[in-house]
């Protein structure tokens, strides 16, 4: 019997570059858009055990690009207490398996690392699909690790130079601000959600909030949103009420979108039909626009999608001798 290939995170990150990640992730939702990915339903596990007060969440997504020689299973989980242990909050792997005979080729022991480089390509790629043409500021909602990638992977391919931070606790806030100086970006803070619409007209939310962040009469016209964090039922972080005053709200899947994304709660309420979006891939490759009017206020809902897995895993395997 051989040995199953791990390939380690080290790996892994000197495979690719931050630009080979966005062209994989474009291909992936532009593919995803036109129906060339099976992908099922993603398998989702609440890990809410009061008896040892850990709260974590394991997500298991999967699925196949037509024509392509293997597929890919992805196991990413999310255990928002670890930070105080000197821990990352994210972790995982993704294995790569043949499609022709269904055999393992490899272990991809990534950490969560791929996870967190396509998330932070696709909110890049989302904000820089329906962003107006002069950008205030960028908001970022969150201090975690993808409020991180977010505001550096948008800064960078949108050539923004400013951001302004909102998070709840001070002490993550003044550990993000240190952060993102030290990358180079100037930092403004927000004390409150309101405050930062003010400012901001390009906006990314990045946290697990249960209730809405972002209330629909604090968008200001021109606005576009990039909520990222609702990817679970039970999560939210728009008001439903946002979403018919949008003129344009794109998604990187309807089906997951509608069931448990931000777009859900306004269609559940009756307030948008569920018809109403629009693929993310389809302006990404040009075939509609992402906002028509800097007047426009313009939503993009991410739920985290397969086809941006099986993306960059099928690009670190290719590259194996």
């Amino acid at each position: 019997m051989t040995t199953l290939p791990v390939i380690s995170l080290e790996t892994i990150q000197a495979s690719l570059t931050e630009a080979e990640i966005l062209d994989a992730v474009k291909g992936a939702l532009i593919a995803q858009s036109r129906g060339q990915v099976n992908s099922p339903p993603p398998g989702m596990l609440q890990l809410n055990d009061p008896s040892n007060n850990h709260r974590g969440e394991c997500h298991i997504k999967y699925g196949h690009l037509n024509g392509s020689d293997t597929f890919v299973i992805k196991i990413a989980s999310g255990f928002y207490d670890n930070p105080k242990v000197g821990l990352s909050a994210n972790s995982g792997m993704m294995v790569v398996l043949s499609a022709k005979t269904g055999i393992p080729a490899c272990v991809l022991d990534d950490k969560g690392w791929l996870t967190n480089a396509r998330t932070a390509a696709a909110g890049a790629l989302a904000a820089q699909a329906g962003a107006p043409s002069k950008i205030t500021s960028l908001g970022i909602i969150g201090t975690g690790e993808q409020a991180e990638l977010q505001a550096k992977w948008t800064s960078k391919l949108l050539g923004i130079e400013s951001i302004t931070v909102y998070g709840r606790t001070a002490s993550h806030v003044v550990d993000y601000v240190e952060r993102m100086k030290q990358a180079g970006l100037s930092v403004a803070v927000a004390a409150d959600i309101p405050g930062l619409l003010k400012s901001c007209n390009l906006v990314i939310t990045t946290t697990p909030s249960d209730s809405a962040l972002i209330m629909a009469g604090d968008v200001q016209p021109g606005t576009h949103i990039v909520a990222m964090g609702t990817d679970n039922p039970g999560k939210q972080e728009l008001d439903a009420n946002l979403f018919p005053r949008a003129a344009v709200i794109m998604v990187d899947d309807h089906n997951q979108c509608v069931h448990h994304g931000d777009l859900g709660h306004a269609v559940r309420d009756g307030l948008v039909s569920d018809d109403v979006d629009i693929a993310l891939g389809t302006v990404l490759a040009g075939e509609k626009p992402g906002r028509t009017s800097d007047d426009d206020i313009t939503i993009v809902d991410l739920t985290g999608i397969a086809a941006e897995d099986m993306a960059v895993a099928g690009l670190v395997w290719s590259r194996q001798g």
